[in-house]
């Protein structure tokens, strides 16, 4: 599996219907059905994520969201994006 670092791009796999709740998110596979529940962090991250933005792009973005610093975020960030990642959620483009 690839190392996921500043310059990585993600973007949902065609499995992934993912519907922000404001207070968190929900997110529907597909084809087995399995539906997550997410929490406010998490749901911003995936607000982030199109396609064209890298990781570092995204962190640029959560910095002004949670006021943060970006050691932090990325500490805080890298293991959510890779449970998603292994979850078939996310896949880098």
């Amino acid at each position: 599996m690839a190392e996921i670092d500043e310059s990585t791009v993600f973007t949902l796999t065609p499995n992934a219907s993912f519907q922000a709740l404001g207070e968190g998110a929900v997110i529907l596979m597909i084809d087995s059905g399995q539906l997550y529940t997410c929490n406010e962090t998490t749901e911003a991250f995936l607000k982030m994520i199109d396609g064209r933005r890298n990781f570092g792009a995204i962190l640029d973005l959560l910095i002004a969201e949670f006021d943060a610093d970006r050691q932090t975020l990325t500490r805080d960030f890298l293991p959510i994006a890779g449970e998603l990642r292994s979850e078939g959620i996310i896949e880098i483009r």
